[in-house]
This record gives C-alpha cells, sequence and structure tokens, in this order.
C-alpha cells in the first residue's frame, strides 16, 4: 500500500506540474495572429450579400462596425490600426507628407507610402515593431508603413507596397505567402492588405457592377483564407481579424471648392488641399487675414486655427500641422483650383470625411480560438485594435490610445478555462491518493 500511495503522490505532482506547464505556455500566447486590412470596406458591405464574411459572423465576432479615426483616409487610418494611436499621436496626418521648413511636399499616394519621414514622425511604434522587439516574427504584406524602417525596425519578412505591384500581386498569393510564413518560418504575426475595393470605388463607385464584382471576388479570397487555414492545421491557433481602414461616400461632381477663389496666392506659403482637408501655412503677416476669408469663405469648409481645432477628433495637436486646418463636408471635394479640378475631376466614390458620418464606418470581424462564436460586438474604435492584438500575442503594448475594456468583451476568457483545468487534476488526484490510502 505504500507504494500505492508513492506512486499516487507522483501522480499527483505529474498531473499537478502538467496543468501548471499548460496555463503558462498558453498564457505565453504561442498562438498565431493574422490581420487583414480591406481597403474601402463600408460597415454595411454595401448591401451585398457576401457569404464568406457571413461564415465568420456565425463562426466569431462582427462589430455593428468599427469608428476610424479622423482623417478618414488610408495611411492615417491604417496607421492607427496598426498602432492604438489617435492621428495626432503617430503623425501621419495625410496620405502625402509635406514640410512647411522646406516647402517640400508630394503630391501622390505612392509617394507618400514609400516617405521615411512619413512613417516616423512621433516615434509610433506599430504592431509588427512591437512583437519584432519582443522576440517574435512578423510579416507584412503591402500593410501602409511596412515598406520603410519605423524606429529603425524592418518587417521580419515584407512584401514591398509599391503602388503598381498591388495589381500584380493576387490575394490568394498574399495568403499563401502568410501562411507559409507562419507555418514553415513560425511566424507569431502577418498584416496582410487588400488595396480593393478602394481602387475600384474611386473609379466607378459602389452601384457599378464593375465594383460590385470585385467586392464579391474579396468575399471569395476571404473564404479561400479560412479554407487554407484549416487545410493547413493552423485554424486551432491562429486568430484572425479582417478590418477596414474607412466606408466610402458617392461623390457630386458639381460640388467642388477651390480654395484660390477666395484667397492670393501671393498670400500663401504652403498649401495642401488634398481631397477633404486643408492645410495651410501663411506668409508672415498674413494669418489673420487668410484665416478670417477662409472662415466664412463656403458653408460646408470648416475652418480653424491649428491651435482650435476640435479637440473631439484627435487629430489637430501635433506639430507637423500648418497653422490653419480645415476639412470639408460629405461629399464636397477640395482643390487648389480650377485647373486641378480639370485634371482629377471627382468621379465614383470616396473618404476622408468626418469620422462621425455613417459612410465612413468600417468593418471589424474577427474568428479564432481566442473569440467567441456567433458575437454581435458593439460600435467600438479602431484604435483598440492594436491592445487586443498584444493580448493574443501576449506582447507588452506601447503606449496607445486602445483600452481592454472596448474588447474583452469579445473574447473567450482563457484564464478561467484554465484554472478549471488546474483545479481538476487536483481534485482526480487527491482522489485516487484517497483511494489508495
Amino acid at each position: 500500500m505504500h507504494t500505492a500511495k508513492v506512486l499516487a503522490t507522483r501522480l499527483f505532482l505529474l498531473l499537478f506540474f502538467l496543468s501548471a506547464a499548460s496555463q503558462v505556455w498558453t498564457h505565453k500566447g504561442h498562438g498565431k495572429v493574422i490581420l487583414l486590412m480591406v481597403d474601402g470596406m463600408r460597415w454595411d458591405l454595401f448591401g451585398l450579400d457576401l457569404p464568406e464574411l457571413q461564415k465568420i459572423e456565425e463562426n466569431g465576432v462582427r462589430a455593428r462596425w468599427m469608428d476610424p479615426v479622423f482623417l478618414t483616409l488610408t495611411n492615417p487610418s491604417a496607421f492607427s490600426i496598426a498602432t492604438g494611436l489617435y492621428v495626432e499621436s503617430h503623425g501621419v496626418l495625410l496620405n502625402v507628407n509635406f514640410n512647411p521648413e522646406t516647402l517640400e511636399r508630394q503630391y501622390s499616394f505612392a509617394e507618400g507610402i514609400n516617405n521615411t519621414e512619413l512613417w516616423n514622425q512621433k516615434g509610433a511604434e506599430p504592431i509588427w515593431v512591437t512583437a519584432i522587439n519582443q522576440g517574435h516574427k512578423a510579416a507584412t504584406l503591402q500593410y501602409p508603413g511596412c515598406n520603410v524602417a519605423i524606429n529603425g525596425i524592418w518587417p521580419t519578412k515584407n512584401v514591398i507596397s509599391y503602388y503598381w505591384q498591388w495589381y500584380n500581386y493576387a490575394n490568394h498569393q498574399a495568403v499563401d505567402d502568410t501562411l507559409s510564413w507562419l507555418q514553415e518560418d513560425d511566424f507569431d504575426l502577418a498584416l496582410i492588405y487588400f488595396h480593393q475595393p478602394d481602387s475600384i470605388l474611386h473609379s466607378f463607385g459602389y452601384e457599378d457592377q464593375r465594383t460590385i464584382d470585385v467586392i464579391k471576388e474579396i468575399d471569395s479570397d476571404i473564404g479561400y483564407l479560412f479554407t487554407k487555414l484549416e487545410s493547413e492545421g493552423l485554424s486551432d491557433i491562429t486568430d484572425v481579424i479582417i478590418v477596414s481602414d474607412h466606408g466610402h461616400v458617392t461623390l457630386d461632381p458639381q460640388k467642388t471648392i477651390q480654395i484660390y477663389d477666395y484667397i492670393d496666392p501671393e498670400d500663401v506659403h504652403m498649401l495642401v488641399a488634398y481631397v477633404t482637408v486643408l492645410e495651410l501655412e501663411p506668409k508672415e503677416g498674413q494669418l489673420e487675414k487668410l484665416y478670417s476669408i477662409l472662415k466664412g469663405a463656403h458653408p460646408n469648409l470648416h475652418v480653424f486655427k491649428q491651435e482650435d481645432f476640435p479637440e473631439q477628433y484627435h487629430y489637430g495637436d501635433n506639430s507637423r500641422h500648418l497653422k490653419i486646418i480645415g476639412y470639408v463636408d460629405s461629399p464636397w471635394v477640395l482643390y487648389e483650383d480650377s485647373a486641378d479640378v480639370k485634371a482629377y475631376p471627382p468621379k465614383g466614390s470616396s473618404h476622408g470625411y468626418d469620422n462621425g458620418n455613417k459612410d465612413m464606418k468600417s468593418i471589424f470581424f474577427a474568428q479564432g480560438p481566442s473569440f467567441k462564436k456567433g458575437y454581435q460586438k458593439e460600435p467600438f474604435e479602431s484604435v483598440n485594435v492594436y491592445p487586443l492584438m498584444c493580448e493574443l500575442l501576449n506582447l507588452d503594448p506601447a503606449p496607445n490610445n486602445g483600452s481592454r475594456a472596448n474588447y474583452a468583451d469579445m473574447l473567450i476568457s482563457r484564464g478561467h478555462r484554465h484554472i478549471n483545468t488546474c483545479n481538476l487534476a487536483i481534485v482526480l488526484a487527491t482522489l485516487l491518493v484517497i483511494l489508495l490510502e
């Protein structure tokens, strides 16, 4: 009997330490995370029936919508998702970069994604940098911001985001590359960027059949991702989060505002009129004059001195801004002058408007071992995605504007489950000791 009691005691200790080890293993977050950003997918899916996203809604989490940051342009919004910071905190103010001291500025989105200064203005830390700094491996596939070193850190692997490559890099290839890196190279994190449907929306709007076909293709591509996860044996260890940066609203070719219709270019040091937002640096002594003119220039143009920009937008408190900031109501579009209107007339649909506008709201879907099933999440801000990913990977997050209270309800309580497992092992082993006495 003595030998039996010794064996039972050893079994007790074995089960106890196995349970404890299991708890620690899971706590350290050995699962994987994929973040897929679908550019321009509006919260209501443009009223389309998309069966693959419907499956995620049934098997995971769907938010009624996600609140994007102001300004609802791709680079600022994508970087807020990746860093958990409002735009004034991370400093990527527009899709393009401008420097009021050197008078250097860029005009295209393609230039912006390759500009190191744009992405390193405030020392913000995107999720791939957080992961790499804490011993993880992180891949980025065309995600805005991954084209340059941030705080001196490059992604472990990266598919470069040259604008023209987007059209030659199929979504299926992005999925295949991602899963290869997660499985064969044991990567922990991957961020994927789909440039559609934004690109075609800008050309044709969301009621055009060509746009509808592209959106349905994207839905199919999302289904391909989950099919591949299952076939590669990654479903049980991979959490997938699908978001968009903003929505879209139909433009009206008649609704344009040309800034130089109201002010004299001779009074201007630098002007950036970018789709929906105005940045203006007056020449010395011209601030009050230009501000007073523009303040009442047009009922759909809202103009502020930089220090007076409304705090609710978390946008104005950044040293990179020019002295006057403005924005237009939906669906008006800003231009410098009539020549710009002729060169780039409004067409299709667009974005960049007030993030309180329902048409600007974005999507959030999530599925994986950490998420509840069939759960509808109330709307929440996009800055919460970064700390959520940090928790899934058990990373210490950098300072951010998110809060666990805003996303915890969609997660399965892993700690509670593990404590129960440990308790069960103790009960069974104790029972064996008693029976063998």
